[in-house]
């Protein structure tokens, strides 16, 4: 098996803890930019024709020049008779706009999926895509796996009056799935707007949070917004204490800060985006956890 990372430093640190949990080494691509921003690649060396090759890129911002130098490294790999290419994108972007919208939108997790299915990949591995089904866009080997039950089990958490929240009922599946992991009650938010004042308030739709700690699980943090909004509301309605179970921590412009005033006591994320040097934000490394679907996809 051949292990073959992006160079930045988030693709590159997954793709070590990646290698070394498959007893493998790491191969780094040669990468830069001309001074018109075009990007450069080139393999650091040629993988055995017979060999399944593992390509780790994670699409952290910029996320354009990370699927470019995705897209280089899997022709180039192509070129030199590689067949069996195994993707690994820890975060996948552009997964949010998985419909229309709007009408006549693009469709940006449709267009980027079939992209990457027409230059030959053999498998897609990722971590939590926003809506699982938009992996339909690739075909059968395509597979998203979900951490948080692989989370809880490292972070430690004690379970005793413990309650698990969704930020909507779009995401009340990941909330399931860890209360289940947990052993503790589950929950999501409704978001109301009173129409006499215009007030918004947000709230457990069925459980009452006075004097609970509450776990809030989602896929990302972005702007960081909804969390922030959901923990002061949550604090107001008595809660003892707030923590965040997150996929992917963007923390977009000011998102950090806007999360240390909502008073969250930590947030826990996987190690699929550069990491933020922050006593906020803890991160569980899930590149085992990949590791060990692979194992069941390639001999």
């Amino acid at each position: 098996m051949f292990i073959l990372s992006g160079a930045d430093e988030a693709s590159k640190k997954f793709a070590e803890s990646l290698a070394k949990s498959l007893g493998e080494e790491i191969n780094v691509l040669i990468e830069k930019k001309f001074p018109d921003g075009e990007q450069y690649v080139r393999l650091p060396k040629v993988p055995e024709h017979h060999e399944p090759v593992i390509l780790v890129q994670t699409f952290a911002p910029p996320q354009d020049n990370a699927v470019v130098k995705t897209i280089f490294a899997i022709d180039a790999l192509k070129e030199k008779g590689i067949e069996d290419i195994s993707l690994v994108v820890p975060y996948l972007a552009y997964s949010r706009q998985d419909k229309e919208f709007l009408p006549n939108e693009a469709v940006s997790i449709r267009a980027l999926l079939r992209v990457l299915k027409s230059m030959g990949l053999t498998r897609l591995f990722t971590i939590e895509i926003h809506k699982k089904d938009s992996l339909r866009y690739f075909g059968e080997s395509a597979y998203s796996i979900s951490p948080y039950e692989y989370m809880v089990k490292n972070i430690k958490l004690n379970n005793n009056n413990v309650v698990i929240l969704a930020p909507d009922v779009g995401a009340l599946d990941r909330a399931k799935r860890l209360a289940s992991a947990m052993g503790t009650e589950f929950d999501y938010l409704v978001k109301r707007r009173d129409r006499v004042t215009g007030k918004i308030t947000i709230e457990p739709k069925n459980i009452d949070v006075k004097d609970k700690d509450v776990i809030i699980v989602d896929d990302i943090i972005s702007t960081g917004g909804t969390v922030a909004e959901a923990s002061k509301l949550l604090l107001s309605q008595g809660a003892s204490s707030i923590r965040v179970i997150v996929a992917h921590a963007l923390m977009v412009g000011n998102a950090l800060e806007k999360l240390k005033k909502s008073h969250i006591s930590k947030i826990y994320a996987c190690n699929t985006l550069p990491k933020i040097d922050d006593p906020l934000i803890e991160y569980i490394d899930v590149a085992p956890l990949v590791a060990e679907e692979i194992k069941r996809w390639i001999s």
